[in-house]
């Protein structure tokens, strides 16, 4: 009997154990309720992450430069992981020509950050992630405003190659949520500058025709040297420049570094660039080519006492077309760094009139004349390269001798021609 009783009051301790238990776990839970829900209250704030994110470049000619967005990431029930990429365009019919004019317009798309760093992946790049140390309500501000930047009827944007591109734009959002807070960035400036064609020069090193049409197109502000600031249309100098930029103050206090930390997504191995042109094809082997065969035809001509009006046609249609190109850009593009270009001394539309009138017998001392003006637009072409004003193509200087020989040749060939 005792032990009967002794049973039946454990059962009731193991009862009334129970009780209290379910209690305080129904209050631990209710508890919990209540603080997990306050917590989800600030968790859209707490939880957001904004990063700036390179990619290193790729083997096609639009990749060589690399490429920058803008990753937003939140936790927690409405979690999302974002990007913000400016560099996305529509590539209709007018294309090309919009390009060339330089009134292309690029976009602002966003969609899952897993399709954009997928690509990367499979292309080999390596890719950057720096996160941005700002404050709670500067990422909420910055991500309304990129959000408001992707409305349909504020997305695209004029692409301006040199200092309106994916990777100015991130930094100019980035800039002004910290001026709307009285803070700013400051960049630590590198000891090395360069001009705007070297940047390019180097990025462009494997892709020589890529690197010698960039150089015929841009003129003489091209050469100048650009600040660290106009650095940072490319992407990986945007990016040195963020690893080494501090947030201060209107007091002009340094507060914090601008990145808080910066990983590595996706580590490739190398940069997957395409082979460098093979020596025999590049500008300079085809220049030469051509110098050797206009020294040999000229050759011929002054033995002889007379042009050779096609191979004079074939040099004259070549400077007609690059001549266009070039005075388009000069006169009706809307790309930086065209307007004066000192290659239209000597690639010029006018090249047509000798093509043609060397073949009517009464032009010959029009001709004549159009070939003596010509040296002496050569020659001013020289001086001025000489001196610096603007650097030009080493593929040039062949080019430069074939068009002086050809002018010469006519010059002293036509001397009898005009006796008679």
């Amino acid at each position: 009997m005792p032990f009967f009783r002794s049973s039946r009051m454990l059962d009731k301790l193991r009862t009334l154990f129970g009780v209290l238990m379910l209690v305080v776990l129904s209050a631990v839970e209710s508890v919990s309720a209540t603080v997990s829900h306050a917590y989800h209250d600030i968790l859209p704030a707490d939880t957001l992450r904004v990063s700036l994110v390179t990619c290193d470049p790729g083997p096609d000619i639009y990749q060589i430069f690399g490429h920058t967005a803008v990753r937003v990431q939140r936790s927690g029930n409405n979690a999302f992981d974002l990007v913000f990429n400016y560099g996305t365009f529509s590539f209709t019919d007018d294309f090309v020509w919009k390009f060339t004019k330089g009134e292309t317009d690029y976009m602002l798309a966003v969609y899952d950050f897993k399709h954009f760093i997928i690509d990367y992946v499979m292309r080999g790049s390596t890719v950057y992630e720096q996160e941005l140390n700002l404050t709670h309500s500067q990422r909420e501000q910055l991500f309304a405003n990129l959000l408001v930047n992707a409305r349909p009827e504020n997305r695209a944007y004029r692409y301006n190659f040199l200092f309106d591109n994916c990777a100015t734009r991130p930094r100019d959002m980035v800039e002004g949520v910290l001026r709307s807070e009285a803070e700013q960035v400051v960049y630590d400036d590198p000891d090395n500058l360069y001009t705007f064609r070297e940047i390019v020069r180097h990025f462009g090193a494997n892709y020589s025709w890529l690197t010698f049409g960039i150089d015929m197109a841009m003129g003489c502000d091209f050469d100048r040297t650009a600040t660290w600031r106009e650095h940072m249309f490319i992407p990986l100098y945007l990016k040195d420049a963020y690893d080494n930029a501090s947030i201060v103050t209107e007091h002009n206090r340094a507060d914090r570094d601008l990145v808080r930390e910066t990983i590595v997504l996706h580590r490739a191995d190398g940069v997957p660039l395409m082979p460098p042109t093979p020596w025999y094809i590049t500008p300079m082997a085809c220049a030469l080519l051509l110098l050797m065969l206009t020294i040999v035809m000229t050759w011929i001509d002054m033995r002889r006492r007379s042009v050779s009006r096609w191979f004079d046609t074939i040099i004259g249609l070549l400077t007609f077309v690059s001549g266009l190109i070039i005075y388009f850009l000069v006169f009706f593009s809307q790309h930086p760094a065209t307007t004066i270009n000192l290659n239209a001394l000597w690639l010029t539309p006018l090249a047509i009139v000798p093509t043609v009138m060397q073949y009517v017998p009464k032009a010959v001392a029009v001709v004549r004349w159009y070939h003596i003006v010509n040296m002496l637009l050569l020659a001013l072409f020289l001086i001025l390269i000489v001196c610096g004003v603007q650097c030009v193509d080493n593929a040039v200087w062949p080019l430069i001798a074939v068009v002086a020989l050809r002018s010469y040749n006519f010059v002293y060939c036509s001397k009898d021609k005009l006796k008679k």
